[in-house]
């Protein structure tokens, strides 16, 4: 049998914040580059991706607004192609004669 193992006597409270004892923190070094240090360049960094994600959003929306459009023009199509089938089916039924009002007219005047 083999003995469990012992549990630490001392639990940190989970609310309390953690901070290390302040002789034990080191500071990274700075390493100064071309274009500064690299807090800065980190900001630098981190506005060209907002700026990337920016151009991204503008073209996202162009691509629904193109999208919009399709669904319009799509819905417009459709019931432009129900008319049209309407249409065939008013000729079917009459046999596929149409008449002119010309010819309605000449009847009722000769009547």
């Amino acid at each position: 049998m083999r003995p469990e193992p012992s549990k630490p006597k001392f639990q940190p409270d989970p609310s309390a914040p953690i901070k290390p004892p302040e002789e034990k923190i080191q500071h990274a070094p700075r390493e100064a580059g071309p274009d500064g240090s690299a807090i800065s360049q980190a900001i630098g960094e981190v506005t060209e991706i907002v700026e990337s994600l920016r151009r991204t959003l503008e073209q996202m929306e162009e691509v629904l607004e193109l999208v919009e459009l399709a669904e319009r023009q799509k819905l417009a199509d459709e019931r432009e192609i129900e008319s049209l089938l309407r249409a065939l089916r008013q000729l079917q039924s009459r046999g596929g004669r149409m008449e002119r009002p010309e010819r309605q007219e000449r009847a009722q005047s000769d009547d």
